[in-house]
């Protein structure tokens, strides 16, 4: 017989653990996925590098101009006053066909192939008298002015681009300056969003005055989506034992990743552990010391490769903010990237809160303070059932448990994009 949610030995949050604990014990599970999809250029942004990208040869591949202005040989007779011959140009995509003469200059644009003769480019903005054969230079020449020596970017065979990095719109570029048309990339984590509750209805309908509209499964799917995943939302499965089981059974079958929301507490409608426990989900554990984010379950189906289940609070404070401090690094490390590390502390510019015997995650953003020191300001508080004000915030500062406000509070802030936490 499956055990209830009464039962003792699956009773929810009976050895709650700290956060850091929680962070931990996630990490410890996960490893890199090492599936590897070969991504067309258009597509890569966004996605994360599964291998190291390298140069090719030395960049630039030949000396070019930095300025527009003249080309021409740096040395004696080429002091300010100085009137010389225009023999030629050199366009960006129209090199120069020669070699410039000793005593002559030639008109040069901006990346142009620095020719042969010269070693140096005298800006525009440094000549006068310019009348199309000849030019006069305002100001002394100096050997390598205005010059992008060949290989003094990159050198040949150079790694540029590391394995796990996210491939963002400059590192696009980079990929296309070095000819890449295709990129391989991690395959990205398949996230199964699963809501719960008989009172949730979907965001089109108006709902009746003991109903709400789902609204967690939605800002968990654009969170996945920012961490590089993708986010699958299949309904609100309902509070009874046989159309949450159906419901599970096919999100863990077809994810890496399964987010649950709601009906992880203590609540006699509350059957998402016990029903995770039967379909052989192991727990690690279930509840951690957080405001707001105490009944937090995350256990783990074994297989090849394995399906990692997060069961989240209802709420919408806290299913998003357990989000960003345990799901978030998982689907980093999965993908290979740094899910970055905690302690970090910044001074407190404005805001307040109330002590807490558990670990607080306050939402926050970073802000200048009239004295131009950078700090957090704290969104004001309000219940967990609270979406917007995290439309204010940018992260979190953790307050610790018994910790109350003071003038001079340093608190670590943790930002909600990829787990970095902010210098």
């Amino acid at each position: 017989m499956r055990a209830g949610p009464g039962d003792a030995k699956f009773s929810a949050m009976v050895n709650p653990i700290e956060l850091r604990e929680a962070r931990a014990r996630v990490l410890a599970r996960v490893g890199v996925d090492q599936r590897v999809e070969r991504v067309p250029l258009a597509e890569a942004c966004g996605r994360t590098l599964a291998a190291a990208v390298r140069t090719s040869s030395p960049w630039p591949t030949t000396d070019r101009s930095a300025m527009d202005g003249f080309a021409l040989a740096a040395g004696a007779g080429k002091a300010a006053g100085t009137v010389m011959p225009v023999v030629g140009e050199s366009l960006a995509g129209k090199p120069f066909a020669g070699v410039v003469p000793a005593g002559a200059a030639i008109r040069i644009m901006t990346g142009a192939v620095l020719p042969e003769g010269a070693d140096a480019v005298v800006p525009v903005e440094q000549t006068s008298g310019y009348r199309g054969a000849e030019v006069r230079l305002d100001e002394p020449v100096v050997a390598g002015a205005n010059v992008r020596r060949r290989g003094s970017e990159q050198v040949a065979d150079a790694e540029v681009l590391r394995a796990g990095q996210r491939i963002g719109p400059a590192e696009v570029g980079v990929l296309a300056v070095l000819g890449t048309t295709t990129v391989p990339a991690r395959r990205r984590p398949v996230v199964v969003i699963v809501a719960t509750g008989d009172e949730v209805v979907p965001v089109e309908r108006e709902p009746l005055p003991h109903q709400v509209r789902e609204s967690n499964s939605w800002s968990l799917a654009a969170q996945v989506e920012a961490c590089g995943g993708l986010a699958r939302r299949v309904g609100v499965a309902p509070d009874e034992p046989v159309g949450l089981r159906r419901m599970l059974e096919r999100a863990l079958a077809d994810a890496d990743v399964v987010l649950t929301i709601g009906g992880v507490s203590k609540g006699t409608h509350d059957l998402v552990h016990g029903t995770l426990h039967d379909l052989g989900v192991g727990e690690v554990f279930h509840g951690i010391w957080l405001k707001p984010g105490k009944p937090t379950f995350f256990g783990v189906r074994d297989g090849a490769p394995p399906c990692y289940v997060f069961g989240l609070p209802g709420n919408p404070a806290s299913t998003f903010t357990v989000f960003d401090l345990l799901v978030r690094p998982l689907l980093a490390a999965w993908l290979g990237e740094a899910p970055g590390e905690w302690g970090a502390r910044l001074p407190v510019l404005s805001g307040t809160w109330k002590v807490n015997r558990r670990l607080q995650a306050v939402p926050a953003r970073v802000a200048i303070g009239d004295d131009g020191r950078l700090g957090v300001a704290l969104v004001k508080p309000s219940p967990s059932g609270d979406p917007f004000e995290l439309t204010a915030a940018s992260g979190y500062v953790l307050i610790e448990p018994g910790v109350g406000p003071t003038p001079d509070a340093m608190l670590p802030f943790v930002g909600n994009t990829q787990g970095i936490v902010l210098p």
